[in-house]
């Protein structure tokens, strides 16, 4: 029997509803257009809150409405085409929850939900993943939620999408919301913190008082649309003593967007004189970079790793729905699955291995349409992933 291995988790946790077919290049959606970085305005491609896009839409249009009434003139629909479970805190748990093969392994998310249409729909969804709702506290806010518009015919059929965010409840979840027991743990994940302000403001102190308490730390980011909007252009603050973090999870924007560096390697490299144990970087479909400095890790220098070929080819031959979203919080549900099954067994920790399980995670989410695998069994999706797994070590190794 192996080591009991204790994870929780804090961070983004949210819905994504779908709204299809929106069109870009209605009167009213270009009326709402962003002017200027922050001023609220709706970007394509990017993301806006909603609060910020109310007052936006008042001081350009001369109309005060409130959002519901802006996103149903927006896309002309009282209810969403789809819903999906969001946000890089609670899907890297979902993942890792469903793929564990281990029975030492318990894994717990702290979030908040509210009274509305989107709790609901919430519950339903992660009722289907079999993940605990335990730890969830309940406000009179409104459930965080990410509106989704696509437009399939933008930019010569390419498409595109325009994503709306309620902050909500997330806007008053603060380091005495997580539950008493949330620092009893052999991991701690802070996942996508800039989504739930309070937390990310104090990160630091949630970093340094778990490490403390003797637990792993790992943090993964998400674009910090807040700072980027307050600091235009300057370095987003992350923490100051980054020497708490076992394991930094980004991607090659946040990267630069944090470390204020040119290059991917030279962010890797700030990351790591900072204090960080080890650094994973994600650069979409070129490859990921990796370094270890801490000795918690099996030594490894600067590495590279490509992404996977087989994923490229089946995804290459689907015919039905799926897209990339919720890709990259796979990559991070696969890491910490690695990392918890090794620690399991009381040795260092091989990162390149995690990377393969990333790899590996993200690569089945390009067939599904939104970022959760909903398994009609339990251990369906540790099985579906199995030729990637194996495939993608094929690769590695040049066969």
């Amino acid at each position: 029997m192996g080591k009991k291995i204790k994870v929780n988790a804090a961070g983004c946790s949210l819905v994504d509803n779908l709204y299809t077919n929106v069109d870009f290049s209605s009167a009213y959606y270009t009326q709402l257009l962003s002017k200027k970085p922050g001023d609220g305005g709706l970007t394509t491609g990017g993301l806006v809150f909603a609060e910020s896009l109310v007052k936006f839409a008042a001081e350009t249009t001369g109309e005060n409405r409130n959002y519901p009434e802006i996103l149903f003139r927006l896309t002309g629909k009282d209810k969403p085409d789809s819903s999906n479970i969001g946000g890089p805190g609670i899907v890297p748990l979902i993942h890792a929850h469903q793929v564990r093969r281990s029975p030492d392994i318990q894994y717990r998310f702290a979030g908040v939900l509210g009274r509305d249409s989107n709790a609901g729909q919430f519950k339903r969804l992660i009722k289907k993943t079999g993940f605990p709702l335990d730890d969830f506290s309940i406000s009179d806010f409104p459930t965080p939620s990410t509106d989704v518009l696509s437009n399939p015919d933008f930019d010569g059929g390419k498409g595109e999408r325009t994503f709306i965010n309620t902050i909500g409840a997330a806007g008053n979840y603060t380091e005495e919301s997580l539950p008493d027991d949330f620092f009893d743990a052999d991991i701690l994940l802070f996942g996508g913190t800039a989504l739930v302000p309070s937390l990310h403001d104090n990160l630091d102190k949630l970093c340094e008082k778990g490490k403390n308490s003797g637990a792993f730390i790992i943090v993964n980011t998400v674009y910090d649309f807040r700072n980027e909007a307050v600091l235009k252009g300057k370095p987003w603050p992350l923490v100051k003593n980054y020497s708490n973090i076992d394991l930094l999870i980004t991607d090659r924007e946040e990267a630069l967007k944090i470390s204020g560096e040119k290059s991917a390697e030279n962010a890797l490299e700030w990351f790591l004189g900072k204090g960080c144990g080890s650094v994973i970087i994600t650069r979409g479909a070129e490859n990921v970079l990796l370094k270890v400095k801490s000795g918690k890790f099996l030594p490894l220098e600067i590495s590279s790793m490509p992404t996977s070929r087989y994923a490229d080819k089946v995804v290459s031959e689907l015919t039905a729905e799926h897209d990339t979203t919720g890709c990259g919080d796979n990559f991070v549900g696969g890491v910490l699955d690695s990392v918890a099954h090794q620690l399991t067994e009381n040795r260092k920790i091989n990162l390149k291995e995690a990377v393969i399980s990333g790899v590996a995670a993200g690569s089945i989410t390009l067939t599904c349409l939104g970022g959760v695998y909903y398994e009609k069994t339990p251990g369906e999706k540790y099985y579906a992933m199995k030729p990637y797994f194996n495939a993608y070590r094929r690769e590695l190794e040049g066969l």
